[in-house]
């Protein structure tokens, strides 16, 4: 059964916790700030972004990689957008 704070309370967990120190910064704030305001097919979407791994997410969210996935494309759009804040 799914359990939407548990999920939640795990992926912020996994975010914090990448491998990389950027990464972890990244994606730790991003995953505190937004991820109790995505809908569960989002959610789902971005446990799929933390499983490609750390070093692909940093070559997404610098530009360096394009993803062909529009629901990738979203969350490293918002990603992007709160790294600018």
């Amino acid at each position: 059964m799914y359990n939407r704070t548990v999920f939640i309370k795990k992926l912020i967990y996994r975010s914090k916790y990448t491998g990389t120190r950027e990464t972890d910064i990244l994606l730790g704030n991003f995953a505190d700030n937004h991820l109790e305001n995505l809908d569960d097919d989002d959610l789902f979407a971005y446990q799929d972004l933390l499983n490609s791994g750390d070093p692909r997410i940093w070559r997404l969210s610098i530009d360096i990689e394009k993803s062909k996935s529009h629901k990738e494309n979203f969350l490293i759009d918002l990603i992007k957008e709160f790294k600018g804040h």
